[in-house]
Formats: C-alpha cells, structure tokens, sequence
C-alpha cells in the first residue's frame, strides 16, 4: 500500500486524539499533563498483545535504540500536553508538528545519520510548502512582536522528532512488528521514569486520588480517555507504518494535514464547547488559514508528481 494514503490516514485519527487532548486536559478530567503522560503511557503496554505476530529480542543495540525511541515520545507527549493546557490546540499542534519535520528533515543533511536519503531539491521545495503552511495556520499575521513559539513546544517537537528518526533507524534493524512494540515498551518505561522526579510523582499520586473519590466523573474520562488512546494508537500505528514503508522526512512534513483536519473538525466543536475549543476568527484569520491549505496541498501535488509520495513501498 502507498506509505502517503496509510500517513494521511493516520494524521486524520491523530487530529481526533489531539482534541480529545485538549478536552481531557481540561479541569473538569485530567488537568495535570504529567498525570496524562503517565497514564497514556501505561496504556501503551497493550501492544504486548501483538507479540504473537511476531516479536523477539533483537540484541542490545536495536533493542536499545528502539525504547530509547519510545522514551523521547513518551516525554515528547509530556510538554505537548503542558504547552495543550497552556495553550490553544490548533496553534500548539501545528507548531509541534512544524518542529518535527523540521528535525527530520535537517537529519539527513548530517553524513551518516539514521540513513535518510539524501534530499534533492524538486523534494525540499515539496517540504518547505508543507512546512510553510503548517507554520501559516500557527500564527495570525502580521506576527505580533510579543507572540513567540512557547518553549514547550520547541522541546515537544525535538523530542518527538528524535523519536521518529531513532524509529526508522530501528526498523532497519528490525522488522516492522518488532520495532513497533520494542518502542511502545519503551513508552511505558519513559511513563515509569515519571515517578522518578517527585513534583511528578507527587501529581500524578493526587491526581488519581482526587478521580477515585468522584466515581461518576472518573467513569466519563475513562471513556473518554480508552476512545482518546484508541484513536491516538491508530494514528500513531499507522503514521509508524508509514514511515517504515517510506521515507520518514515526507511522512512527518504531511503532518500539515492533520492541523486541516483539526481546524475542520473543531469548528462545529467550538460552538458547543466554547469555553474548551472556542477561538475567535476574524476574515483575515480564516483566509489565512485557508492560504495555508493550499500551501499543504500544493506541496503533497509537487511530492506525489516527483513520485516521492504515492510510490508502494
């Protein structure tokens, strides 16, 4: 199958999970992003129940490679999470998600790292489109002197950036199954390590006291968080599988799709939940966002015509 239908696939159940974020971050649920961390990487240990399609150890190098991948998501989630609560999604995840192609895409430029192909420029001009328009839906023009990129999501989008370059050197040491549930363990051991700084600790322990003693809010966002991890794992599975399938510097720049899916899913949102998801658009703001989908757009027409994109793998 093309690695750019299974990617655009994943970024659409990625921009579900993202509000589904923003709503569970809320007061009224989770409001303590270590808290989340945790516990959705605790629930990452449920891709144990692969194994039986194929799963083993791999030596020392690829194994380590592989948890290390899935501790540099695990805390990439953590200040996505803290900069969410922080923030608005639609601006955050954008940026984030700008930062990480960002890193991908200036990893192959260094000799000999996680053995990327090198970039042409009929393709980095495809990337910097895509870049550009992830960028233009993050910020309203003209850019305000004050307004400047949270350092949060400068370390969310590093973190998960690394993790995605360590995953695609992983699976060349591996096979597909095999890096993917090596890396979720490592999600669970980077929620583990959590419990290691007391301040978060101490969180995530209140927290889940404060939940035990509300059963009937505590049962709303369990639900809320199972159909938030269902979507998240399926965004997350698929975006991996494409990214073992094809290059991992193009999968990551079409994470400008998942920022137009969540602007379109959020719109009929914010009008019954305005307090979570409401922004205030004037016309110059839609129309620069709708400049920005046709930036993402152009740049994925000039990948698929270079045959970058939709090539099986």
């Amino acid at each position: 199958m093309s690695f750019g239908i299974v990617a655009i696939s994943g970024y659409l159940f990625l921009a579900v999970a993202a509000l589904l974020d923003k709503y569970i971050l809320s007061d009224e649920h989770i409001p303590a992003p270590a808290t989340y961390a945790f516990y959705g990487g605790i629930f990452s240990l449920f891709t144990l129940a692969f194994a039986p399609f194929g799963f083993g150890y791999l030596g020392i190098f690829p194994t380590a490679i592989l948890l290390l991948s899935g501790a540099f998501f695990l805390y990439g989630l953590l200040f996505l999470y803290i900069a969410i609560r922080k923030s608005e999604v639609s601006r955050v995840a954008p940026l984030v998600g700008t930062i990480i192609a960002l890193t991908v895409f200036l990893a192959p430029f260094l000799p000999g790292v996680f053995g990327e192909p090198s970039l042409d420029m009929y393709f980095a001009f495809a990337l910097i489109l895509l870049i550009g328009g992830g960028l233009l839906i993050s910020f309203d023009l003209p850019v305000k002197k004050e307004e400047t990129v949270p350092i949060e999501v400068i370390v969310s989008g590093i973190l998960f950036g690394i993790h995605f370059l360590l995953l695609k050197y992983g699976y060349g040491q591996s096979d597909f199954m095999n890096g993917l549930i090596w890396s979720r363990i490592g999600i669970f051991l980077g929620a583990l390590s959590l419990l290691l700084f007391p301040f978060f600790r101490k969180d995530i322990f209140s927290r889940s006291k404060g939940m035990s003693e509300k059963p009937k809010r505590a049962l709303s966002t369990a639900l809320i968080f199972t159909s938030n991890k269902a979507c998240a794992g399926l965004g997350s599975f698929l975006v991996a599988y494409a990214s073992f399938l094809g290059s991992v510097a193009l999968v990551q720049a079409l994470n400008g799709l998942q920022y137009v899916f969540l602007l379109l899913i959020m719109i009929p949102l914010s009008f019954r939940y305005p307090a979570i998801f409401g922004e205030k658009l004037s016309f110059g703001d839609w129309f620069q966002k709708i400049v920005a989908v046709v930036l993402i757009s152009l740049g994925l027409f000039l990948a698929s015509v270079g045959g970058v994109l939709f090539l099986n793998g």
